[in-house]
């Protein structure tokens, strides 16, 4: 027989209280993902093309980002040819990526690393991925072995490992391809090759295929780019990701190009595979009419609707990480270099944040106030990102449209 005690009011209180909190830590520990969570793991994460400063590491966890996507440069690395032809003559300075590791990792921060761009002794033009059959080709294994050695799984760099690899970035636009001709076949050939270096160094490695923006004049539409590079032998085995950019006017474009992207996959029989967005944004100055150009607030807006409406499809596309490109603007208002990836941040070049903070914050589950970077600003890019999208000349990108 059960014997069932009185429980008096304040107790049974205390006891609710009690359960209630356990029940909100249960979840947060279910959702939180783990050092190395899986390709399917939905997680918040941004984009930051240079390497990050200390600060902005702190910054990224303040808002609750879970990875960080940068450049792993080739260029910045090996900064000068190698004498021989094997590949123990080169010379690596790991200096500035050895600080960005240790700091991501006492912070439990994830890094994406874009293994790109290539040093000028090499090529011309440093964007563009070497082509197979070059010397280029056999440096750039040489080099992503020697990455991967030092800060992959079981590496000698003991602050965090790095799980998970991108095969350099938009192959689909003449601005990353070889003679500004785009080649699927060409792209397949370097990510086997690459994916086989890496997993020389780590056979686990999570490999992401290069960030495909879907719609692009004078490029090619990223689900024409994917039937045509599957039929590369022995592909599928050689990766485990597919990465997209759907740059849209909106979060319904969005969603059109994943939905687009998932047809795809289902006729070419990769049904199961999953699916990043590597890079998600918005400008806050730029080309006026371009439409990754809005104000402040309406990037915040953008920013808000498509990041929920991800959320609620992750299952429906298999999501996992997505990256908002950026974190933090690269040039001031003032500079106004007329390139709206300078101004996709989240941050203003000068610390300060902008109201897309509170929201991204918002969405993490961080909170809703955002703290100022307190260091130098960055140096005003360029024009030609070495992560985003080329806007001008014959591959400029366009909309994806609603599905």
């Amino acid at each position: 027989m059960s014997v069932i005690t009185p429980v008096s009011s304040p107790l049974r209180k205390a006891f609710g209280a009690a359960l209630s909190a356990c029940l909100v830590l249960a979840a947060a520990l279910a959702l939180a993902p783990s050092a190395e969570a899986g390709p399917r793991t939905f997680r918040p994460g941004v984009v930051q093309g240079a390497v990050a400063s200390e600060p902005e590491v702190a910054a990224m966890r303040g808002v609750g980002a879970k990875s960080v996507r940068t450049v792993f440069s080739w260029n910045a690395i090996e900064d000068r040819r190698r004498t021989g032809s094997s590949c123990a003559t080169a010379v690596y300075n790991f200096a500035r990526h050895d600080a960005l590791v240790r700091d991501a990792g006492q912070r439990g921060l994830s890094i994406l690393p874009v293994l790109a761009v290539a040093p000028e002794y090499v090529q011309r033009n440093s964007a563009r991925y070497p082509a197979p059959g070059t010397r280029a080709f056999g440096d750039f294994q040489c080099f992503v072995r020697a990455v991967v050695g030092r800060y992959g799984r079981g590496g000698p760099f003991l602050a965090r490992d790095i799980v998970e690899w991108q095969v350099w970035n938009e192959p689909n636009l003449p601005l990353y391809s070889p003679n500004r001709t785009v080649s699927p076949k060409k792209y397949g050939q370097l990510l086997k090759a690459t994916a086989e270096s890496i997993r020389s160094r780590d056979s686990r490695a999570t490999i992401v295929l290069a960030g495909l923006p879907e719609e692009t004049r004078g490029g090619m539409n990223s689900n024409v780019f994917l039937r045509k590079m599957y039929r590369v032998k022995q592909i599928r085995s050689k990766f485990d990701v597919v990465a997209l950019h759907p740059y849209a006017v909106n979060a319904r474009g969005t969603k059109g190009a994943l939905v687009r992207l998932r047809e795809t996959l289902g006729k070419l029989g990769d049904r199961r595979r999953p699916v990043w967005v590597t890079e998600i944004g918005w400008g806050t100055k730029g080309p006026k009419g371009y439409f990754l150009v809005t104000s402040e607030q309406g990037q915040a807006d953008r920013l808000q609707s498509t990041l929920q409406m991800l959320r609620k499809n992750r299952d429906r596309f298999r999501l996992g990480t997505v990256h908002w490109y950026r974190f933090r603007d690269s040039a001031s208002y003032a500079q106004n270099t007329g390139v709206w990836v300078d101004y996709a941040g989240i941050y203003r070049s000068d610390g300060s944040p902008k109201p897309s903070c509170a929201r991204y914050k918002r969405f993490t589950g961080a909170g809703s106030t955002c703290q100022r970077i307190r260091d130098a600003a960055p140096v005003a890019s360029s024009g030609a990102s070495a992560l985003g999208p080329e806007t001008t000349g014959e591959a400029q990108v366009v909309p994806s449209p609603p599905e």
